[in-house]
């Protein structure tokens, strides 16, 4: 399986033993002239099923508007004082979180006319127009293997100092390393897996400490971005 990156690049997955839960979402960082900000990607219309399936949805008051063939959706959480901007194409949307409600959108189509956006069925990528000062980094890959764990993929490079000096056992994907956390009488309380190679970095929290899976998984799951 490939997908495109927002950066351009391609994410390969191959070898994990079950189904992931649903599409790739993406988070990275943008530096601009004006300050830093975050976006999120994910499939065209899965902010408002995660919502509705957490019951949050009920509670946002929902705007839209069209904007250079896009739908252009606000939801302002008058609770928490937030509001979720969203832009969403033919496959993939776009996000950011701004703090406060009754936010116009014309500031963010302001940063998203700063981008050539691609959207297609194989990912949406985001290329700084020229002379935009905008910078993409500290980008993150996340999904969940259903009942199993969930991953999240970070390029290599951005995560060198958090990767152990010390040998990892050598696995398909690259070399794995677990972190383990037991209490006084033995019984394990937390368990992670990272998995690192030549281009990525990857960390698998297991759904259940216990399950053996997490382990079958990580031995398994090989991913490359190029």
């Amino acid at each position: 399986m490939s997908l495109r990156a927002p950066d351009g690049r391609t994410l390969t997955i191959d070898g994990t033993p079950g189904a992931f839960l649903g599409g790739w979402a993406f988070m990275l960082w943008v530096d601009s002239p004006e300050g830093t900000y975050r976006l999120h990607t994910g499939t065209a219309g899965s902010t408002e099923l995660v919502t509705k399936q957490t019951g949050e949805f009920a509670g946002f008051t929902v705007r839209e508007v069209s904007w250079k063939g896009a739908r252009l959706q606000s939801f302002e959480d008058t609770a928490n004082n937030g509001t979720t901007v969203l832009w969403i194409g033919a496959h993939h949307e776009l996000s950011t979180f701004v703090a406060g409600t009754s936010v116009p959108l014309e500031p963010f189509m302001d940063r998203l006319s700063k981008f050539d956006i691609q959207d297609s069925p194989e990912g949406i990528v985001l290329t700084p127009r020229p002379g935009s000062g905008r910078r993409l980094r500290n980008m993150l890959a996340a999904n969940t293997i259903r009942d199993v764990c969930s991953l999240t993929v970070k390029p290599v490079e951005d995560v060198v100092s958090y990767i152990p000096k010390r040998a990892g056992k050598k696995v398909r994907g690259g070399q794995l390393w677990r972190t383990e956390e037991r209490d006084t009488s033995g019984s394990l309380m937390y368990r992670t897996a990272l998995i690192a190679n030549e281009t990525t970095a990857t960390v698998l929290t297991p759904v259940r400490d216990d399950d053996p899976r997490l382990i079958e998984a990580a031995e398994s799951v090989n991913f490359s971005l190029k």
